[in-house]
């Protein structure tokens, strides 16, 4: 698609791409010289949308998830926002207690549906028990995974230790992670997705949710690896990606069995 052109050329060298050789199209010419003076005066189509195989967009569209229709750019290297960016997530770190500075490193390992754990656990949210709703969660991180994919790439915005060093990290690869898949931030793309839809499924819970949404997405930051653009971004990001979710005929099934299960467990009320 065109609009992923711009996509397609900054990653086609880490993924590998095959491109046409010189050779390939000098053999096409001398074949048939038509075809060659039709192509040198038709732009050459984008390559294809490199995709992770095993994330692959199993019910949504990547029309859906265009980054340059949905999102802004972040603030630019070396701009006075950006500035001001690194030195928030610094000040919050210094800021944070213990308490949350350990919450912020337990939400950065429990990227998956145990997000939810801490917030309604003690209502009841057991995972073990809730195979359904499990299954369904599930499948949203693995459409936030492949959405994830793109616009990571799409961007390329640095992480805020990469701009001051007295930023720590608290991410389990530390330092030694990806220094360029800041925007926006995947764990918070994944609570908003997820929360979104168990607040349409748990609406007297709701608030809550979403409450626990938008802190495990400030996590990122007292983490040291996402700025505020980056948690704003994400809240776009999953919110549209659960909205969408909630409406899809493919998805629906796995919504109906999560709705008749939390129904069972008392959850919805």
């Amino acid at each position: 698609m065109p609009r992923y052109a711009r996509l397609a050329v900054a990653t086609a060298a880490v993924v590998g791409l095959a491109v046409p050789t010189f050779a390939q199209n000098a053999a096409t010419a001398a074949a048939d010289p038509g075809a060659a003076a039709i192509a040198a005066a038709t732009p050459p189509a984008p390559a294809p949308l490199p995709q992770n195989p095993a994330h692959v967009l199993k019910y949504l569209s990547p029309d859906d998830l265009d980054p340059a229709t949905l999102l802004a750019p972040p603030p630019a290297d070396d701009s006075d926002q950006q500035k001001a960016e690194v030195a928030e997530v610094l000040r919050m770190q210094q800021a944070a207690s213990q308490a949350r500075r350990d919450q912020a490193v337990w939400d950065d390992r429990h990227e998956s549906s145990e997000l939810w754990i801490p917030t309604l656990g003690p209502i009841g949210f057991d995972l073990t028990k809730l195979p359904a709703t499990t299954a369904m969660l599930d499948a949203v991180l693995h459409e936030r995974d492949a959405a994830a994919d793109v616009v990571k790439v799409y961007f390329g915005r640095r992480r805020p230790w990469t701009f001051n060093d007295d930023i720590q990290v608290c991410e389990a690869a530390g330092k030694g992670g990806s220094k360029v898949r800041a925007y926006p931030s995947g764990h918070g793309t994944l609570s908003y997705a997820q929360g979104i839809i168990l607040a349409h499924l748990m609406p007297n819970k709701g608030q809550l949710v979403m409450a626990r949404a938008e802190d495990f997405a400030e996590s990122r930051m007292i983490c040291g690896v996402h700025s505020r653009s980056d948690v704003r971004a994400s809240a776009i990001l999953g919110t549209t990606i659960g909205m969408l979710l909630l409406h899809n005929a493919k998805f629906r099934p796995l919504l109906d069995d999560a709705r008749a299960e939390l129904a069972a467990a008392g959850l919805t009320r």
